[in-house]
């Protein structure tokens, strides 16, 4: 059994259905349980089922208002993010699909914990800077590009802003691959169709379109996903509520020190046991993506260990 076949490691791999950025390996080899990218979808699909069968109850306890948040609502930040308007199946239809294509690229290079907590992250900064700039709009009483002059009742639903960071890491992670449009029909480099979107958001949002509140929540989802898929470190401690989301667990779900991960292997004539141990604390604290070349090459012949 190699170093890519334990726990610990397993813990770090991105579970989503693209290939590495960069070198593949067995890293990213194949799991048996779902990816955070279908959980994702299956969530908000069975969540736009449940809308209907529970209207309104499911809306109203997930919407998020600037009233909402005056009540200190916060959890909204997350729920709303889950929601779709039930007036038009585009909606959903076009962010799960963005999430579907996109995803499992920023899945691989941060892993799975971190990857969800990069993507909610992402909606909830979008979900902040559509409450801000909504205040802004009422306490200003007067028309500034960008401000959102619409009713504190007005609701956000939507995934948009969670996605919008998934398709900006992706032009951080592989800017130059090339991607094909849907309409119209023709190749685009990956940082050209990402910041381009983006750009499209932040003029709808200075122009004040009709839909300008999802595109405050797009602009604001973009920022934080331009910040933290150069610095996700941050993301490190986001379940720490939970527990320490750094500890590595065995097969039972229980806590172990990374030195125990090694107590059944023999050694062989590759890297030292210590060697692995700082390059798996380091994946463990900064993600896959911190990894040098030379601690890559160092996993890989640790993998081939009997």
């Amino acid at each position: 059994m190699g170093i890519y076949d334990r726990d610990y490691v397993n813990d770090q791999r991105g579970m989503g259905g693209a290939r590495p950025p960069s070198g593949g390996g067995r890293l990213f080899a194949r799991s048996p349980d779902w990816s955070v990218t279908t959980w994702l979808i299956v969530i908000n699909i069975v969540v736009y089922v449940l809308m209907f069968l529970l209207h309104p109850h499911v809306w109203n306890a997930g919407i998020l208002t600037l009233n909402h948040m005056g009540s200190l609502e916060v959890w909204r930040l997350i729920t709303f993010q889950f929601l779709h308007s039930p007036n038009s199946l585009m909606h959903i239809g076009f962010n799960m699909l963005g999430l579907w294509i996109f995803g499992p690229m920023v899945e691989n290079y941060l892993g799975k914990k971190k990857y969800l907590a990069y993507y909610l992250t992402c909606g909830l900064f979008g979900g902040l800077l559509f409450v801000v700039l909504n205040l802004l709009g009422i306490l200003l009483k007067t028309p500034i590009p960008g401000v959102l002059a619409i009713d504190p009742n007005s609701p956000l639903v939507g995934a948009s802003a969670g996605v919008f960071g998934v398709i900006v890491a992706c032009a951080k992670i592989s800017p130059n691959t090339e991607i094909m449009l849907l309409f119209p029909p023709i190749p685009m480099k990956m940082k050209t169709f990402a910041y381009g979107y983006v750009a499209i958001a932040l003029g709808s949002l200075l122009i004040g379109t009709s839909n300008a509140g999802g595109e405050a929540a797009h602009v604001g989802g973009a920022i934080a996903g331009f910040i933290l898929i150069r610095k996700s470190h941050l993301l490190t401690d986001f379940f720490d509520v939970f527990g320490d989301s750094r500890e590595p667990k065995n097969a039972k779900g229980k806590k172990q020190s990374k030195r125990s991960a090694y107590r059944n292997y023999k050694n062989t004539d590759g890297p030292h046991p210590d060697e692995i141990d700082a390059i798996l604390d380091k994946v463990s604290k900064k993600g896959f993506a911190s990894l040098s070349e030379k601690d890559k090459k160092k996993l890989r012949e640790a993998s081939n260990d009997a």
